[in-house]
């Protein structure tokens, strides 16, 4: 899969994340940042680390699941 196919959808979902959501998922994607250095950047407790990928990950995977089974069928 040519992956130039997800760059525009990517960032529109990234975009359509809440800020707080996004921060999360870039400081650990981009920045390689651990759950516990992420918890700590942004002063919030590990727990909502955690909740806030997880709910990202959630829609990340909708909006990019919906292209992939546009290229695939």
């Amino acid at each position: 899969m040519d992956a130039a196919r997800f760059t525009a959808p990517l960032a529109g979902a990234l975009a359509a994340l809440k800020q707080r959501d996004r921060d999360v998922v870039l400081l650990i994607a981009l920045g390689g940042l651990s759950h516990a250095e992420v918890a700590s950047a942004l002063n919030i407790p590990y727990g909502t680390v955690a909740s806030r990928l997880n709910r990202a990950r959630k829609h990340l995977r909708a909006a990019l699941g919906a292209l992939k089974e546009d290229i695939d069928g």
